[in-house]
């Protein structure tokens, strides 16, 4: 019997995202290499053509980062270590969480704003419908 591990859940969630940001008319480059905190860059399109306007994705996968839920958000906690990369990061950077049962992608933009400073860490509130 085969048993999904944590890898190739991760690689459904960058297929899965890199479906849906293709659909909204995005273009999706995931970053093979090197790997830290940004697993793609979005590119924006205006009409036919590139727009230059970037966005950095970190894209989280499994049922374990929908256990802290309301009817109106997913609560993403992160690390210090990652918050100061992401924060840093020369690209505006957003949290993509991908549920392989249900399908489901949410994101937020992460930010100072947004990025709640908590006893351990940081969390982000990530509305459902996004």
């Amino acid at each position: 019997m085969f048993t999904k591990n944590t890898e190739d859940i991760g690689r459904q969630g960058i297929h899965k995202c890199g479906l849906v940001f293709s659909e909204l008319g995005f273009i999706f480059r995931e970053q093979t290499i090197g790997d830290y905190g940004i697993d793609a860059i979005i590119e924006a399109r205006e009409g036919d053509y590139l727009s230059g306007k970037l966005i950095a994705v970190q894209i989280k996968s499994g049922e374990s980062y929908f256990s802290e839920t309301n009817d109106n958000y997913v609560i993403f906690r992160g690390d210090d270590k990652h918050y100061n990369y992401w924060i840093n990061y020369s690209l505006p950077v957003i949290i993509v969480l991908y549920s392989p049962s249900s399908g489901e992608c949410i994101w937020e933009c992460f930010n100072k704003q947004t990025a709640i400073n908590c006893k351990s860490g940081r969390k982000i509130m990530i509305p459902r419908q996004q």
